[in-house]
């Protein structure tokens, strides 16, 4: 991988990228690329690696290529994108929470919720307290990056309230 390359997906994991490119990384970072997608879903390999590379604008996916990008992955920066286009909204993947919610021993996932909540806190409160303490300022990129960690935050908070909410639920039967 080239240095250029190293830097776009360093920039990746620590950004809310253009959907383009969130598409672009997920079927990147997949076992087997946009290739092992198309076969999942029956669709030509290279008319949908032309469809997920940025770099060509003539080829542009549709909804329904998306959605199985989505299925295939599961890789949230796509969500990401999606979210940040829609504007002041927060996501959360519940799956791992709820997998296995035992209402008899919800304060164990209840805590765990808690837990997850603080330390996507502690983590933007680190990159805000990080970019100031260089020049008393954020600029954009430092903004990409604690916006990031914002919706993750948001995320862990959704996460939380629904934890809460099932727990809630067993205590009342």
């Amino acid at each position: 991988m080239s240095r250029a390359d190293s830097g776009r997906s360093e920039r990746a994991q620590r950004e809310i990228l253009a959907l383009r490119f969130s598409l672009y990384h997920a079927c990147r970072d997949f076992p087997g690329g946009a290739a092992a997608i198309a076969a999942i879903y029956g669709r030509n390999p290279t008319t949908l690696q032309h469809k997920m590379s940025p770099t060509q604008p003539t080829h542009s996916p549709n909804p329904d290529e998306i959605e199985e990008v989505i299925a295939a992955t599961r890789d949230p920066r796509i969500v990401d994108s999606i979210m940040e286009a829609y504007g002041d909204a927060a996501w959360v993947d519940l799956r791992e929470l709820l997998q296995g919610f035992d209402h008899d021993k919800a304060l164990p996932g209840v805590l765990k919720a808690v837990g997850e909540t603080l330390q996507r806190q502690s983590a933007l409160t680190d990159s805000v307290a990080r970019h100031l303490a260089d020049d008393g300022r954020i600029d954009r990129e430092e903004f990409a990056e604690c916006k990031l960690h914002l919706r993750r935050t948001q995320g862990a908070l959704l996460a939380l309230e629904r934890m809460l909410e099932r727990a809630v639920e067993g205590f009342h039967g």
